[in-house]
C-alpha cells in the first residue's frame, strides 16, 4: 500500500480548471482603450449572456452604455489587499480591501460637471474598458465611483475616477481576453 501524499494538487473553485493559470491564459495591456459606462449592476449570468463574443459585446454597449472617453497613457491603478490578522503561531486573512483608479482624457467641461453630479457619482456603475479591436474587455461592475479632475490649458480635463469596496472581487471585476467575433 503506497504512502498517503504529503502534498496533493489544490482545488480550483467553481468553474476554473489549473490550465486558466497557464501564462497564454493572462490578459495583455489594452492600447488605447474606450470606457463605456452604464448604470446598474450585473449578475453573473448577465455577463455570461452579454459578453460571450464582440457581437453581444456591441450590441450590450450600444444598447445599454454612453462612451465616457479614453484611457490616458497611464490609465491608472487597481489594488485588492488583505489585511493579515496574527496568532500565536501563524497569520490568517481578515478583511479585503480594493481600489480602483481610471484616468480618462480629454473630457469637455459638460462631460466633467456630469461626472461630478449625483447622477454619476450617486448611482450604482458598471465601467466596462474595450481595446479598440472589441476584443478585449474588463468589467467593473456595479460599484459607487468618486471622481476628480484637472484641467488643460485647451479647455480639456483629465478625470479620475475611483473607487473602493471591501469583500471579495468575484462578481466586481470581470476580465475577458480574445473575445470571439460571434454571429
Amino acid at each position: 500500500m503506497p504512502p498517503t501524499p504529503s502534498v496533493t494538487p489544490p482545488v480550483y473553485p467553481g468553474t476554473m480548471i489549473d490550465k486558466d493559470l497557464n501564462f497564454v491564459s493572462l490578459v495583455e495591456g489594452m492600447i488605447a482603450d474606450d470606457i463605456y459606462f452604464g448604470i446598474g449592476t450585473y449578475t453573473d449570468l448577465d455577463i455570461a449572456a452579454h459578453f460571450i463574443n464582440q457581437t453581444a459585446l456591441n450590441l450590450e454597449l450600444s444598447t445599454n452604455y454612453d462612451i465616457l472617453g479614453e484611457l490616458a497613457e497611464k490609465p491608472g491603478k487597481t489594488d485588492s489587499k488583505i489585511t493579515k490578522l496574527k496568532t500565536r503561531n501563524y497569520s490568517i486573512p481578515g478583511k479585503r480591501t480594493s481600489t480602483i483608479e481610471l484616468s480618462i482624457v480629454g473630457l469637455s467641461v459638460k462631460q466633467k460637471d456630469f461626472l461630478e453630479s449625483s447622477s454619476f457619482m450617486g448611482k450604482n456603475t458598471t465601467i466596462v474598458i474595450v481595446s479598440k479591436g472589441k476584443d478585449r474587455a474588463v468589467i467593473f461592475n456595479g460599484l459607487r465611483w468618486t471622481v476628480d479632475w484637472s484641467g488643460e490649458a485647451d479647455g480639456l480635463f483629465t478625470v479620475v475616477i475611483s473607487t473602493e469596496f471591501s469583500g471579495v472581487t468575484a462578481g466586481k471585476i470581470y476580465l475577458f481576453k480574445d473575445l470571439p467575433v460571434g454571429a
